[in-house]
């Protein structure tokens, strides 16, 4: 029985409590967050430990693996405090704030052999799996991805990095996932229609941005933090004799009350395969994504194309 510890108890941490509970090879130990009220909450609903401080629940040794799903903000210093003793990591997207460090603390969990998984719980999903066995072998010709959701909160959306990061990171994600490849140019036309705070805090609340991939296929995305219907999410992929939607492939007669609760599953999925493996899960598939959020951001403030390299 592998015991852990979840870190941060928003409606992603929560989720995360209910599938360590939910798995036969873990046990949900403690729970943490900066938030006095909401440690001590869930710590009772969920019949577990915690702590006012983190190095006390750091220190036990018996607690094995650890699940961040704090602000982004704060990732880097759970990591780091986790790498050096030798715990099991499972990270929320994205990894960290800034990719240019990516590679050193990949170097980092190499060498001391850190079983290390991040939550691309999107690849789970039944109707884009569906999607990618239903497209596979054809020839493509575009794949469109739209998210629009209302956010106008501009403090989480930085702690949380940023526009690419925090709603971008998924589906640049899906699009390498889909197409079994990686993009080696990007072009992002951003604006901060909704709130002027947006472009101080280098952030944005709409953005087109197009990718190339091998065998020219082109890749469109739409993000918004604005719509007045909650939050949409839809892809199309686009051939010379086919077009498929990924609406019509979920189930239509469920009424969502939002996007976390519709994906709630995958959640679990994601957890349970970093669990049952035995090494690293998807970090290689992150790190890929983090450093194609970085490239789209710096698209998006020099105005210009930008050439990836992996």
């Amino acid at each position: 029985m592998i015991k852990s510890c979840v870190i941060g108890l928003s409606r992603i941490g929560i989720i995360h409590c209910q599938s360590l509970i939910k798995l036969k090879k873990t046990q949900l130990s403690f729970v943490y967050d900066c938030d006095d009220k909401l440690r001590n909450k869930f710590a009772k609903k969920f019949n577990c430990k915690t702590s006012s401080r983190f190095e006390d629940i750091l220190n036990q040794k018996d607690i094995e693996l650890f699940v961040i799903a704090s602000p982004t903000i704060t990732h880097k210093s759970y990591i780091n405090k986790l790498i050096n003793k030798n715990k099991m990591i499972y990270c929320e997207k994205p990894i960290f704030l800034n990719a240019q460090k990516i590679k050193l603390f990949s170097q980092k969990i190499v060498n001391k052999k850190i079983k290390f998984g991040v939550g691309l719980n999107r690849r789970f999903a039944n109707p884009y799996i569906k999607l990618k066995k239903l497209v596979h072998n054809k020839k493509i010709n575009v794949i469109k991805i739209t998210s629009k959701s209302l956010n106008t909160n501009v403090k989480k959306s930085i702690s949380n990095g940023g526009l690419f990061m925090d709603k971008g990171f998924h589906f640049f994600d899906l699009a390498c996932w889909l197409l079994s490849s990686k993009p080696y140019e990007v072009e992002c036309e951003a604006r901060s229609i909704s709130n002027k705070i947006y472009l101080k805090n280098n952030d944005f609340s709409k953005a087109i941005i197009k990718m190339k991939f091998n065998k020219n296929i082109y890749v469109k995305f739409y993000f918004s933090r604005i719509n007045k219907l909650g939050h949409e999410e839809n892809i199309s992929i686009i051939g010379d004799d086919f077009s498929i939607n990924s609406e019509n492939l979920f189930n239509k007669d469920i009424l969502y009350e939002d996007y976390d609760i519709k994906f709630e599953d995958t959640y679990y999925e994601c957890l349970k395969n970093f669990v049952t493996n035995n090494k690293s899960y998807l970090l290689e598939e992150g790190i890929n994504a983090q450093l194609i959020c970085d490239a789209v951001l710096k698209s998006a403030n020099l105005e210009k194309k930008i050439t990836l390299s992996f």
